[in-house]
């Protein structure tokens, strides 16, 4: 901004004084330009970063609180820039634009960053008084719990909580957080010996840091109370992490740690152990990169009585791949539950239909010759399975009967998708132990695709497996055995491990896809794999000993294929947008769009259309859009050389263009307040010209039409309208021209479009860019037309982007010739697809006028080159 303000006072002193020569102003003129070029770049950025976070919020793709985060950080940054050049252009008559700015940023900032207040509680509170709306004070995942007992009605062991208030005592008794604070403020996560450097540090001083006296007392009193409610002397216990953001904001599926078969007097050490464990690698990586503060991350601490579990896993409600069906997948081994959800030992996997008959299917059996049991002194330790177990279900028919059916009584409470893990103990007593949000797909192919079983003439390396995550990636193999491992792994490698341990979720940032020899579904790295959307394989036998020789490969995580090398035709499959059921993190981003999208200031010629009346980033971005035109319109005006005026062309159109003259775009000489069409010079307005008129407009298609739309078509199509008449749904165009650049902005009624492209004899710089937004019509046909709009630029070599009714597109690194072709194409569909939208009654419509548009471009454009 402080450049921005040393330009303004550069300017203002030279506009009040008399230029030596046509050449100072000259060029004074091209600095305003090239202002208003920034400020063009960035409403470009801004309005690309709102419909971004707009189809975000429609729940097509996973996202996490980083992403609203750094959207905000661009849409916030964006329109400061935008202002400021504004005021750079005007001469500091918009100062006050900064207020309403200001109103929304703070706004913005309350609703992305909530005050995270830890409720001044007891140390201890029994699961018994806990429900989902004390997660403040119990953490995500017994808060959870405690509306599953409570509100639910379904068996969970008895247990109390350490509270987060206790967390906060004791990093306070201790001067732990400023400690920490101070740690990782400045740490670059992708420095690895740094990240374990301070993590060894910070886990240390909580390990070795004193229990405050009457936090020992309560948590004592609250375990002695455990044993007499069990009536189990010398009970037990499992202390399980629950973090304040846990399973709302985002996945902590593994992060933390939680230890099994716990004795009295190690209670208060593994309390301890459990706070540090955040402060692991893989939990610091998790909090900066998810850019949580340090007042988010209390954490309370679960106890529970020990279940002494025959057989333990993991269940899905829904089949994350296929969120729709009406299946349960349960994850099941022998023994304790951390094998199945760590995915290091082969587990029955089975897929249940509860409503039909026969609908219990095993898509893995049970291979496990390892199981973890209670310790008779405290821990857990491996042991064999039974040989009369060994090789057999761990669950009967009946057992899997009845965990589908409180699966189902769990999601129905809930109202969406849930990952449970649960135990039965050696008593047949069935107990749920966590339940959170199931993260689901976000990709699946689309109906139609002809995305190949297998690519011939190409090299499958592994053809079975486990899909994970769906998708295509593709890179350089990495097999990962050990942290040295780790600490190499590059950007876009595909990553390639033995065991789905949830310790390599530190490296899926950089991971292309992943590919694992054991591992299962509903393990905590699946979970992350998910969350981060990245394409992935399990159970892919021997795949280290396989790919360790080749040098890179495609994973096709949609057939469960490895190939040798990269493999284009796989990687230009597109994927379709999933489902991403409605979450907290969406809601949030809702919300905070709310402050963002809506448009009050729809009409520039009202008295309304005013700084004070800004409500949102978007009215803000659009008066200063529309203000930034007018401006410069007017410094054209006020140059003391009347050959750079704004003037109005002269053509046989009915519309109103302006054009301003930036750098050599009109002949020389040309004098008066007109221009004629043959007297532009630009080459990219000259190419996007002949398009525009190579085939005459019929004018609005036949619609029947009342009221508003009635005049917005009625005032846009009337082409005796003289600039002087303040009609409400008429807008001048603008057309800044320079000899090798044109920007051409289009309004009329509600519809806008905006191409800007620069064409000379260097490749390299020649570019094309082209936004078209609004409408008269529902949302439905203006879609539509954006559907039919992007069909019709993809033909013709187009990157393009739809995004509602808004269509961005872009064309560049082509010769002059191939530029101007394209812009011939670009200057028929702006005129030909006007008012189009409201004839998209159907997607039959669609297809009637892309055949017709195709037939008319090829009718005067040959695209050979």
């Amino acid at each position: 901004m402080a450049r921005l303000w040393s330009i303004l006072d550069l300017f203002n002193t030279k506009r009040h004084k008399k230029a030596s020569s046509d050449q100072d102003e000259r060029d004074l003129f091209i600095q305003y330009y090239k202002v208003f070029r920034e400020l063009l770049d960035a409403n470009h950025r801004v309005l690309t970063t709102m419909a971004d976070m707009q189809e975000k919020a429609g729940g097509a793709y996973v996202f996490d609180q980083a992403y609203i985060r750094t959207s905000c950080r661009t849409l916030l940054e964006g329109v400061e820039k935008i202002i400021g050049n504004l005021n750079v252009l005007s001469g500091d008559r918009y100062k006050n634009l900064m207020f309403p700015y200001q109103a929304c940023m703070r706004e913005i900032q309350d609703r992305l960053e909530p005050k995270t207040v830890i409720p001044q509680t007891a140390h201890t509170l029994h699961l018994k008084t806990l429900g989902q709306d004390h997660i403040g004070s119990a953490g995500g995942k017994f808060a959870g719990l405690g509306e599953v007992l409570n509100r639910v009605g379904l068996p969970v062991p008895a247990g109390f909580v350490i509270t987060a208030w206790a967390y906060v005592e004791f990093m306070k008794f201790n001067d732990i957080e400023e400690f920490v604070r101070n740690q990782l403020e400045h740490l670059d996560i992708r420095d690895y010996a740094a990240l374990q450097s301070i993590t060894d540090e910070i886990q240390k001083k909580i390990l070795y840091a004193r229990v405050p006296p009457d936090l020992q007392d309560a948590v004592m009193s609250a375990y002695r109370s455990l044993c007499m409610e069990t009536g189990i002397k010398d009970l037990k216990v499992a202390l399980r992490s629950s973090a304040v953001m846990e399973d709302i904001r985002a996945s902590f599926a593994g992060q933390y740690q939680s230890v099994l078969n716990i004795p009295a007097d190690a209670v208060l050490d593994k309390y301890k152990s459990i706070l540090a464990s955040q402060f692991s690698p893989r939990g610091i990586f998790y909090y900066k990169q998810k850019e949580f503060h340090i007042e988010q991350m209390a954490m309370a601490v679960g106890v529970l009585a020990m279940v002494d579990a025959r057989a333990a896993g993991v269940a899905y409600s829904r089949n994350p791949e296929r969120p729709t069906q009406d299946q349960i997948l349960i994850n099941a081994v022998w023994g304790l539950g951390p094998l199945a959800v760590e995915g290091s030992v082969p587990a029955d996997y089975i897929a249940v239909v509860p409503e039909e008959p026969g609908g219990i299917s095993y898509l893995q059996h049970n291979r496990q010759q390892v199981m973890l049991i209670g310790n008779p002194e405290g821990g857990i330790v491996e042991a064999p399975v039974p040989e009369e177990l060994a090789g057999t279900p761990c669950l009967s028919d009946a057992q899997i009967l009845r965990l589908a059916e409180l699966v189902r009584k769990i999601e129905s409470h809930y109202g969406r998708p849930q990952d449970i893990e649960w135990a039965f103990d050696a008593k047949d007593r069935l107990f749920i132990l966590q339940s959170r949000p199931l993260r689901v797909s976000p990709s699946t192919m689309p109906a139609g695709t002809k995305f190949p079983v297998t690519v011939k003439g190409r090299r499958r390396l592994i053809d079975s497996g486990t899909v994970i995550c769906r998708g295509v990636g593709a890179g350089p193999v990495v097999i990962v055995r050990d942290d040295e491992d780790m600490a190499r792994f590059p950007q876009g490698g595909v990553l390639v491990i033995r065991h789905s341990d949830p310790e390599f979720a530190i490296l899926l940032k950089k991971a292309a896809a992943v590919v694992a020899e054991i591992g299962t579904p509903l393990g905590h790295l699946a979970t992350v794999i998910r969350e981060y959307n990245i394409p992935a394989i399990f159970n892919a036998t021997h795949a280290a000993a396989v790919l360790e020789p080749i040098e890179t490969v495609t994973v096709d995580a949609v057939y469960a294929n490895v190939y040798e090398g990269i493999v284009e035709e796989l990687l230009a499959c597109k994927r379709e947008e999933g489902e991403f059921l409605s979450t907290p993190v969406v809601r949030q981003l809702r919300e905070i769009l709310e402050l963002v999208t809506p448009l009050n200031l729809t009409d520039p010629r009202s008295v309304s259309f005013s700084p004070k009346n800004c409500k949102t980033l978007h009215d803000i971005t659009r008066f200063c859009h529309e203000t930034a035109m007018q401006t410069l319109f007017d410094l054209s005006k006020e140059s003391h050389f009347s050959e750079h005026s704004a003037k109005r062309l002269v053509a046989g159109v009915p519309l109103q263009w302006w054009v301003i003259d930036l750098e050599d775009g009109i002949l020389r000489g040309v004098k008066g307040k007109t221009v004629k069409v043959d007297q532009i010079v630009s080459i990219p307005m000259q190419a996007l010209w002949k398009g525009m008129t190579a085939i005459p407009w019929e004018g609005p298609p036949p619609v029947d039409t009342k009221g508003f739309l009635a005049t917005v078509l009625s005032a846009s199509s009337d082409s005796s309208i003289e600039p002087a008449v303040a009609r409400q749904f008429v807008d001048r165009n603008y057309i800044l021209v320079a000899k090798n650049f044109c920007n051409v902005s289009t309004r009329l009624g509600f519809h806008f479009s905006t191409l800007e492209s620069y064409v000379d004899e260097q490749p390299n710089n020649n570019y094309v860019s082209f936004v078209y937004t609004g409408g008269g019509a529902a949302d439905d046909r203006k879609s539509r037309r954006a559907r039919l709009i992007s069909r019709l630029l993809e033909y013709f070599d187009f990157r393009v982007e739809a995004k509602g009714d808004s269509v961005f597109a872009r064309f560049e690194g082509h010769p002059g010739e191939s530029m101007e072709k394209r812009l011939q194409v670009l200057g028929h569909i702006i005129v030909h697809t006007r008012q189009m939208d409201m004839v998209m009654y159907n997607d039959t419509m669609v297809d009637w006028y892309y055949k017709e548009i195709l037939k008319a471009v090829h009718s005067f454009i040959d695209l050979g080159a």
